[in-house]
C-alpha cells in the first residue's frame, strides 16, 4: 500500500532514493493534482511532472476559475476599455481648452446675467432690430497658410465652423462665420492661405488662391493675419510678398482704372503673441509691426492670440464700429451659413487632420451618409471616409480600430459641445473606385472641394 501523497512529498524534499522510487509509483493524475511549488525540485520527481503543475491561484469566494484564453480575452477587453476612457478624457480636455468654447461660455454668462438685463438687445442673439437700424460689415480674413485664420474665426464667432490643425492648407474653401452684437453684425470670410504663383502646387491650388483674392475684393474690410512669433524668429518671405502684392491684386479685380473703386481698408492682426515673453520679445514684436506697416497701409494693428482668446475683444470692437448701415446677411442667432451636416463634416475632417500625418489626410474625403433625430433629442450621424487604396484604409482603421476610434471620439466630443446634445457618430472607411470618383459615380461636389 502506498503512503499518503503528503508524506511522499515530504520525503521527496529530502531527495532520498526510496522517496524517488515511491514517487514514481504514484499515478500521474495524483501527481498533477498535488500543488507542487516551483521553489524546489524533489529528488525523485520526474521533470515532466514538475512542468505540468504549479501553485494554484487562491480564488475569492464565489469566483470560478478561468482558462488562459478566457483570461487573455478579459485582459484585452479591459485594455481596450482603458484606452477608450483615456481617449475620451483627452478629447474632453482638448475641447474644453479651446478658445471658442471659453468665448461661448463667457457670452452665455453675460447674456444670462441679471445685472445686464437692460442690455438685452446687445446681448440676446434672438433680439430683433428694425431693418433700417441694422449695420453689417463683411470682413475678409487673409493670410499665408498656418497663420491662425480659422482659429481666429472660430474664437470670434464662438463655434467650431472651420477645421483647425497644424498642417498647412487645412482650409480648402472659403467659410463664412457671423456674429451679432446689438445692431451690428460682422460677417467673417475665412479664406484659404494666399501665396504667390511660385508656390502653387498644382492648377487646383492656383484656382483656390485666385478665388480667395476675388472674395477679398468684394469685402468691406480686410483683416490680414500674420504669425508674429514665426515672423520674428524666422521671417517668412511670403508674408512680405503677400502684403506688397495685395494692392495690385485687389485693384486688378475691382477694375480700379475703369470703375475708380479703391481696395478695401485693411487691419493687421499679429497672432500668437502669447509666445512672446520678456522685454526682448516685446521689442521684437514691435519691430515686426513696424516692418509690416511700412509694406502696406493699415488702419490699425492689433496684437492677439487666437488660441488663448487674448486681444480679440478689441479687434472685434473695431470691426463692429466699421460696420456700414445695411441689412444683416444672416439671422442674429446664426453663426454660419453652413447646414448642420456640413458642420459635422468639417469637424470630422479636422479630427482626421489632427490624428493622421504627412500627406495622408489630404487624400481622405468625408462623405455624409445619414442623419437621424431621436425622440430623446440626440442625433445619429453616419459618415464615410473615402480613401484611395486598401493600404491607406488599413492605416486609417488602425490596429483593432484604434485610429478610427480616436478620430470618432474627438469628433463626437466636439459635436456634442457644438450642438449641446448627445451625438451618436458612426464612421465607415471605404476605398474609392478606380475611376477616381466618389462611390464610382461622376465627380461630385464633395470631391471637387477636397
Amino acid at each position: 500500500a502506498l503512503r499518503p501523497l503528503e508524506e511522499v512529498s515530504s520525503a521527496a524534499r529530502l531527495g532520498t532514493v526510496a522517496a524517488g522510487a515511491e514517487w514514481a509509483a504514484v499515478s500521474p493524475w495524483r501527481r498533477a493534482w498535488f500543488p507542487w511549488t516551483r521553489s524546489y525540485r524533489p529528488g525523485g520527481a520526474p521533470a515532466s511532472a514538475m512542468r505540468r503543475v504549479g501553485v494554484p491561484r487562491i480564488l475569492p469566494e464565489g469566483e470560478k476559475s478561468e482558462s488562459r484564453g478566457h483570461r487573455a480575452e478579459r485582459l484585452r477587453r479591459a485594455r481596450i476599455r482603458h484606452e477608450v476612457k483615456m481617449a475620451k478624457e483627452k478629447a474632453r480636455e482638448e475641447v474644453e481648452s479651446e478658445a471658442w468654447v471659453k468665448e461661448r461660455a463667457r457670452f452665455e454668462n453675460i447674456a444670462n446675467s441679471s445685472r445686464l438685463t437692460h442690455r438685452a438687445v446687445a446681448l440676446d442673439p434672438d433680439a430683433t432690430v428694425p431693418e433700417r437700424d441694422q449695420r453689417c460689415v463683411r470682413v475678409g480674413v487673409v493670410g499665408v497658410p498656418n497663420a491662425g485664420k480659422s482659429q481666429l474665426v472660430n474664437t470670434l464667432v464662438g463655434s467650431q465652423i472651420c477645421a483647425v490643425s497644424a498642417k498647412t492648407n487645412t482650409t480648402r474653401v472659403e467659410t463664412l462665420g457671423a456674429l451679432t452684437r446689438g445692431d451690428a453684425q460682422a460677417v467673417l470670410l475665412d479664406l484659404p492661405g494666399v501665396v504667390g504663383p511660385e508656390h502653387y502646387r498644382n492648377p487646383t491650388h492656383a484656382t483656390k488662391v485666385s478665388s480667395a483674392w476675388a472674395v477679398a475684393a468684394g469685402c468691406d474690410l480686410l483683416l490680414f493675419i500674420v504669425d508674429a512669433n514665426r515672423q520674428a524668429r524666422r521671417p517668412d518671405p511670403r508674408v512680405v510678398d503677400l502684403l506688397a502684392s495685395a494692392r495690385a491684386n485687389l485693384e486688378r479685380l475691382k477694375y480700379t482704372e475703369v470703375t475708380g473703386l479703391s481696395m478695401p481698408p485693411a487691419v493687421l492682426a499679429l497672432n500668437k503673441v502669447d509666445l512672446f515673453r520678456g522685454a526682448e520679445d516685446r521689442e521684437a514684436l514691435k519691430c515686426v509691426a513696424r516692418e509690416l506697416a511700412a509694406v502696406h497701409p493699415f488702419e490699425d494693428i492689433f496684437p492677439i492670440s487666437a488660441a488663448k482668446g487674448k486681444g480679440t475683444d478689441a479687434l472685434l470692437s473695431h470691426l463692429l464700429l466699421r460696420a456700414p448701415r445695411r441689412p444683416w446677411d444672416l439671422p442674429p442667432s446664426a453663426v454660419t451659413d453652413k447646414s448642420m451636416v456640413d458642420q459635422a463634416i468639417e469637424v470630422v475632417r479636422e479630427s482626421v487632420y489632427r490624428r493622421l500625418h504627412q500627406e495622408l489626410p489630404y487624400s481622405i474625403v468625408p462623405v455624409h451618409d445619414s442623419w437621424t433625430n431621436f425622440d430623446d433629442g440626440s442625433y445619429r450621424i453616419e459618415q464615410t471616409l473615402m480613401v484611395d487604396s486598401v493600404p491607406m484604409k488599413q492605416i486609417v482603421v488602425g490596429t483593432r480600430g484604434s485610429v478610427i476610434g480616436q478620430i470618432g471620439i474627438r469628433a463626437r466630443t466636439v459635436l456634442e459641445k457644438m450642438f449641446s446634445r448627445r451625438v451618436h457618430l458612426v464612421l465607415n472607411v471605404k476605398v474609392r473606385k478606380k475611376n477616381n470618383s466618389l462611390r464610382g459615380k461622376a465627380r461630385t461636389t464633395e470631391y471637387e472641394l477636397y
